[in-house]
């Protein structure tokens, strides 16, 4: 896969909530926390478990 596009993305209402986006060749993407780095959203299947849970 190679990278096609990255971003810093702020969204909320009041933009509190900011991640790195990574978009690749193949169409999917992956989001990163922009503080921490921890993987936050993926639209890889291969990813889902890794993703933190929503409980």
């Amino acid at each position: 896969m190679k990278v096609v596009k990255e971003e810093i993305i702020k969204s909320g209402q009041q933009e509190c909530v900011t991640y790195r986006e990574v978009t690749y060749d193949d169409g999917g993407f992956r989001q990163f926390d922009v503080e921490t780095g921890e993987l936050i959203g993926s639209s890889y299947d291969s990813d889902q478990e890794k993703l933190p849970s929503m409980d």
